[in-house]
């Protein structure tokens, strides 16, 4: 895939004519992104859409998103003032790999791109705390290392921890509830009276994910991100759900250079199906009146985990 850089654009000023400017595919042979420069020097991607979307990104210092009509149909003009060419370039180029190689929606592509720029921007403040993170972690280890392998990309549509659902994966015959720690015992403390009852005629696992928290730990939530978004691979649609549902837990991506980013290393994963007699409240428990809520602590280090393989087996084709 061709790079938009410095040479590109001076060649572009170079065949500019009054009136006029031509433009020049960003990827060879492909029209949906177009590079010009014009009379001005402003600088311009064109992202082709089918339609106009309803509305357009807010404008960033220079950097500006319009709707305009080409010979080929509609485009979404983002264009920069030429003294912002280094950071241009870096956009475009995240346009371009979102729409030609990830094959995303191009109005949602443009206007994640620049949500990300705009978050690179701005002062970066840490918006996730020590416990947010630590369970935020576990959900992502599972959801890249476990549901991913398993069932492909389609398993980003099944992450509903951000959206504050009873369990943090759900699927039509299994649902998956994910709980970390960095204590040295197996110990995970349960938030709400009935995240330990699976749903009538469903399935309920329970991961149990040990971290150590290290200043040389080898993993960050930024690294699990990346894992997966790597392996979502070129569907557009899985990493446009997985994106959204990070921004809903006050991610972005700022938040990769703010020393409150904690380290960790992976001690261990377990998996166990919560039925018999996994220690839990008893599904037709009702709590005294006037009792707002309730918490407590299980301890799962002696009970034996799944096998991997009955895992994937539970998981391949329930969820």
């Amino acid at each position: 895939m061709g790079e938009v850089d410095a040479a590109r654009w001076d060649r572009l000023r170079s065949l500019r004519s009054p009136g006029a400017y031509p433009t020049e595919p960003a990827v060879a042979g492909s029209n949906a992104c177009l590079m010009a420069v014009d009379a001005d020097s402003r600088l311009h991607l064109l992202v082709r859409v089918a339609v106009a979307p309803p509305t357009l990104p807010p404008d960033l210092q220079s950097i500006v998103v319009r709707v305009v009509e080409g010979d080929a149909g509609l485009y979404l003009d983002v264009s920069a003032r030429s003294h912002h060419q280094a950071i241009f370039s870096t956009l475009a180029n995240q346009i371009v790999e979102a729409v030609e190689v990830q094959r995303r929606d191009p109005a949602t592509a443009v206007d994640r791109c620049l949500d990300d720029l705009r978050a690179a921007l701005r002062p970066v403040a840490p918006e996730l705390g020590v416990s947010e993170q630590i369970g935020l972690f576990g959900e992502l280890w599972v959801l890249g290392n476990v549901l991913i392998p398993t069932l492909g990309s389609r398993a980003s549509l099944l992450w509903s921890g951000p959206h504050r659902e009873r369990h943090d994966f759900v699927g039509e015959r299994v649902h998956i509830e994910v709980k970390s720690t960095t204590s040295s015992e197996e110990r995970h403390e349960i938030t709400r009276l009935d995240q330990l009852r699976a749903p009538p005629g469903k399935r309920l696992l329970l991961a149990s994910v040990m971290l150590e928290r290290s200043i040389g730990g080898a993993d960050t939530l930024a690294t699990m991100i990346d894992v997966v978004i790597s392996r979502l691979g070129s569907d557009g649609r899985a990493i446009d759900a997985f994106e959204d549902a990070l921004s809903k837990v006050g991610w972005h991506d700022g938040l990769r250079q703010t020393a409150s980013l904690l380290r960790f290393n992976l001690r261990d994963v377990h998996f166990f199906e919560v039925a018999r007699d996994f220690p839990r409240l008893p599904d037709d428990y009702v709590p005294p009146r006037g009792v707002a809520g309730i918490r407590y602590a299980i301890d799962v280090a002696a009970l034996p985990g799944l096998p991997a393989e009955q895992v994937t087996t539970l998981l391949d084709g329930a969820l």
